[in-house]
């Protein structure tokens, strides 16, 4: 049986509830604006921003690539880390996309006459913190997190080599830190 390493786990458990996170809101959003709208193809004079405009709709596209990226990383037999390298950037680029968003609507609730205003999820809101955004910028956040320090300890692992004295020529036995 293959062992799994916990932070493996930790980086499919954060993609996956990013993803559950984020598709949720956008199919909520494309309920109600065709609710709204009777349509979903109208993306100007709307009362609300049509679903596939919002940052939420490209967030969402990326926490499911992101999670198909770590999960075909994780079954693989062997572990690249330059897969996980790749998927590095990308999580630090959705990490950015995601807080800039969460700024910006910080910025529009502290410019706001009445305190509320109208998140991606085409539903007044009271606060930035009740913004799926700041929940998938959590979830990109600690995934980014979780990928650097697995690249950290496989870049400070001991470098694997065949053992000539083993009786079987099997190799030495290391352990991977992004295997098990």
């Amino acid at each position: 049986m293959k062992a799994v390493r916990v932070p493996v786990i930790c980086l499919i458990g954060f993609l996956a509830a990013g993803t559950v996170i984020a598709w949720s809101t956008v199919a909520l959003a494309f309920i109600r604006f065709y609710r709204a709208e009777g349509t979903l193809l109208k993306v100007t004079n709307c009362r609300f921003p049509n679903p596939i405009t919002t940052p939420c709709f490209y967030g969402a596209i990326a926490f499911v690539v992101a999670l198909l990226w770590a999960a075909s990383l994780a079954s693989g037999a062997k572990r690249l880390v330059r897969g996980y390298e790749g998927l590095w950037w990308l999580l630090l680029a959705s990490t950015i996309f995601g807080w800039s968003n969460v700024g910006y609507e910080f910025w529009r609730w502290n410019q706001s006459p009445t305190g509320f205003i109208v998140s991606c999820t085409t539903e007044s809101i009271s606060s930035p913190l009740q913004s799926p955004c700041l929940y998938g910028s959590i979830m990109f956040l600690g995934a980014w997190i979780t990928v650097g320090l697995m690249l950290r300890t496989q870049k400070q692992a001991p470098v694997r080599k065949e053992s000539s004295s083993n009786e079987n020529n099997t190799p030495a036995d290391h352990r991977d830190p992004l295997s098990g």
